[in-house]
């Protein structure tokens, strides 16, 4: 038999099991350990994420996507004759030190001159959390402008706010606008 000569030392004959540096040997178990090991960090991460995907989001954005698709015309008609009365309607939100947020809505007709008697609601949604949802009565003011108050703080991050407007005949506005809400 012969032997080979290397840098880390002699091998002998039925000795190739050893690491090149001299340590313990590499054996199949060892192999099986270090595969497993790594499978199952991988495993216990998926189940980590998977534990608190399925418990912050319910899965549901609408109950029943039957109804929600026959209001479909209807919204369509509504959006067209909103189009066709030209307002102009800009909406502001400011928040104070502790989160809770002043909602200021400015609205004047196609002639720009300030709309008066409707009844402004803000709607305020976070994408993921229901929870945190609030809706928000405006107050009118002088001039066209109406505001209101969140009841409880806003908490930072994206958010949607819904305006709408209604009138002696129904709703006459609505607004959907993605807000992003700082610290």
């Amino acid at each position: 038999m012969t032997t080979t000569a290397s840098r880390a030392g002699t091998l002998r004959p039925g000795d190739t099991s050893r690491s090149p540096q001299g340590g313990r040997p590499i054996t199949g178990r060892t192999v099986l350990l270090w595969i497993s090991c790594f499978f199952g960090v991988i495993f216990a991460a998926n189940a980590a994420f998977l534990y608190f995907a399925f418990g912050s989001f319910p899965g549901t954005v609408v109950d029943s996507s039957y109804k929600a698709g026959l209001t479909f015309n209807a919204e369509v008609a509504a959006a067209e004759a909103q189009a066709a009365r030209g307002w102009d309607v800009s909406a502001h939100l400011d928040r104070s030190g502790e989160g809770r947020a002043r909602i200021t809505v400015s609205a004047r007709d196609g002639a720009g001159l300030p709309l008066a008697g409707l009844a402004f609601v803000a709607r305020l949604a976070h994408p993921t959390a229901a929870g945190q949802d609030q809706t928000v009565s405006l107050a009118p003011l002088e001039d066209g402008r109406y505001t209101g108050v969140t009841a409880a703080p806003l908490a930072p991050g994206t958010w949607k706010m819904t305006l709408e407007a209604d009138g002696p005949e129904g709703r006459l506005f609505r607004s959907e606008n993605r807000l992003f809400l700082r610290d």
